[in-house]
């Protein structure tokens, strides 16, 4: 049976690209895609728009039990019938407790910009994941926290009124080049952090022109930096 990694390079191939290209299509560096095709990604945090530069599902992606292709379908078609699906409030419904867990939404705006003045941290509300999703990404959900973003630093890849999930477990090792909710000084931020061979840390956005690479020793990360925790999952707004 492919992997997702095996998936990804054969459909990959099969359209013809580089690692480069398809890494452009969907705005993150070569590095992370060829993390993805050699396993060391398991759970790309953009699915979705790595299916769609590949023209294929994202349950295909994971599972590979559809059909690779995506199908196109003429809006025209006069066979397409109604969708049988509704669409129902969670609040509304019956909760399969076994399927789904609740994490909870904190009223803090972490930046993706300059840094966010955190207020006192306070549950707001929840949000229902499937405790599947949860261990294939190897997140306990009683670590898991969601928090809205502020700003366009972290552009394309989050935008300013993005929520992240971040797993406050994940604090202590820095996987080269994900994202990490941290606390600098008194603030909250959204950065991609990438460690330097002398124990420092190099704090990175998106968009570089207006917001450069900031470059920390061991001694600063010591004094200024408390890593929260590693951004595991994220919702966009458009």
């Amino acid at each position: 049976m492919q992997t997702l990694a095996e998936r990804v390079a054969k459909r990959r191939e099969q359209l013809g690209l580089s690692q480069k290209t398809l890494a452009e299509k969907i705005n993150v560096s070569q590095q992370s895609i060829n993390k993805i095709e050699s396993g060391q990604t398991r759970s790309p945090r953009n699915l979705d728009k790595l299916a769609e530069a590949l023209d294929v599902s994202p349950q295909w992606l994971l599972f590979g039990d559809e059909p690779s292709v995506v199908k196109q379908v003429d809006v025209y078609d006069s066979e397409i019938k109604a969708s049988s699906l509704r669409v129902e409030e969670w609040e509304s419904m019956n909760h399969d407790k076994d399927e789904f867990v609740e994490v909870t939404v904190l009223n803090v705006e972490a930046a993706c910009g300059d840094g966010a003045m955190p207020d006192n941290e306070h549950e707001v509300y929840a949000l229902p994941f499937r405790r599947y999703t949860l261990r294939r990404m190897g997140v306990n959900a009683r670590n898991a926290r969601v928090v809205r973003v502020i700003g366009n630093s972290m552009a394309p890849m989050l935008r300013s009124g993005d929520v992240v999930g971040i797993d406050t477990a994940n604090n202590s090792t820095i996987i080269d080049g994900d994202l990490y909710a941290i606390r600098d000084g008194n603030l909250i931020r959204v950065k991609q952090l990438i460690p330097r061979p002398d124990g420092g840390v190099i704090i990175k956005s998106f968009n570089s022109t207006d917001y450069p690479d900031e470059h920390l020793t061991r001694e600063e990360i010591e004094q200024r930096i408390h890593i929260i925790g590693r951004v595991f999952w994220s919702s966009t707004l458009w």
